[in-house]
């Protein structure tokens, strides 16, 4: 795509996408850190989750999270809604799916934090309907957040509209890597190594948002010159 183009989709693109991508970007990223590491051997996953409830990390970094994954699903939302990418190819079709797969993993994050609540019931052996509703949302949305921002940082590196190739990477590996460990806990912990990779996904979103700026920055002293 000229480069004419990507400035132009820049300056159609309201600044608060490029905002909220930047700080959604550092609101997820700040969280990942925070997360509980427990990673003891040899325990069921209820019993694994249980020892993570009771950290006292727990509500703090999934409060961050949650902060972090909404602002992205707003963003990229508003992203579609400003049709700032409709003469783009294949990429009103990706963000459309990112944005809905994001909208939806925010819910899914906010049920997420709230399941520590079942961590006496685990302990007593009860029966746990807020932890086994959210395992099983989560073994849906977490892949499908993970690869639709993998495919929306390629997308937008090879349209060059969000993000550049160098940019791409930790978005591509990241949303793959998050993707690929949210989709298989349930059945394996050989994966789980590959969680702390959504760091990835928001050193995209910080790049992606901080592109936008920069672009409509270059937009606008080029208007002005003219």
């Amino acid at each position: 795509m000229p480069t004419v183009t990507t400035i132009e989709v820049a300056h159609r693109t309201s600044p608060l996408v490029a905002w909220g991508l930047l700080a959604g970007g550092v609101f997820f990223f700040a969280g990942g850190p925070m997360h509980p590491k427990q990673d003891p051997p040899n325990v069921t996953v209820k019993e694994h989750m249980r020892i993570m409830f009771e950290d006292p990390s727990w509500y703090p970094s999934h409060t961050v999270l949650l902060i972090g994954m909404a602002l992205l699903a707003l963003s990229l939302v508003a992203l579609v809604r400003g049709r700032s990418l409709a003469d783009v190819p294949r990429m009103p079709v990706v963000a459309v799916i990112a944005a809905i797969a994001t909208a939806v993993a925010a819910p899914a994050m906010l049920l997420h934090l709230v399941a520590a609540a079942d961590a006496d019931r685990i302990a007593a052996h009860h029966s746990t309907p807020i932890t086994d509703v959210q395992v099983i949302v989560e073994t849906i949305t977490v892949p499908a957040f993970g690869f639709s921002i993998a495919a929306l940082a390629f997308v937008g590196a090879a349209t060059r509209t969000l993000g550049n190739l160098v940019t791409a990477i930790p978005g591509v590996l990241g949303g793959v890597g998050y993707g690929l460990a949210g989709a298989t806990f349930l059945v394996t912990d050989k994966l789980d190594f590959l969680f702390p990779t959504a760091a990835g996904i928001a050193v995209w979103a910080m790049a992606a948002g901080t592109g936008l700026l920069l672009r409509r920055r270059a937009a606008s002293t080029a208007t002005r010159e003219a």
